[in-house]
């Protein structure tokens, strides 16, 4: 039950740009993470370039979109090696749907306690309890 978080400022998304990114963010998450496709929420939001700033410029100064990924999953359930080649994709494929990005640009992994999350009212902890039972 993955949850991610696209930011980017200094860039307008098209539709066509948005879907990509669900499209392809939902994909990576199965393919790399294994993670239930069906479980994956993906949320963008955009910035101004005013409301980002690197090295204490706005982006804008720059002409490039800022991105930053924040992904949210299970402690335990990935290994390190996956979380690093997530990190590598989701970098590529964000470059490839918005553009060129400063170095600044980051891909987050959060790996949170089963017992701290979960979804529809029942913790992960929980789910897992009741499928060992």
């Amino acid at each position: 039950m993955p949850f991610i978080n696209i930011a980017v400022a200094n860039t307008r998304l098209s539709k066509v740009q948005k879907q990509s990114l669900f499209d392809e963010t939902t994909r990576l998450m199965a393919e790399v993470m294994h993670k239930n496709p069906a479980l994956t929420a993906v949320r963008i939001d955009e910035f101004p370039a005013e409301n980002w700033a690197i090295a204490g410029k706005p982006v804008a100064s720059g002409g490039r979109s800022a991105v930053h990924m924040d992904i949210k999953v299970t402690d335990g359930t990935n290994t390190d090696a996956e979380k690093a080649e997530m990190i590598k994709r989701s970098m590529a494929m964000l470059k490839e749907c918005v553009g060129t990005t400063p170095d600044a640009s980051y891909v987050v992994i959060h790996d949170l306690a089963a017992a701290a999350w979960g979804f529809d009212g029942q913790t992960q902890k929980a789910r897992a309890q009741t499928r060992a039972a």
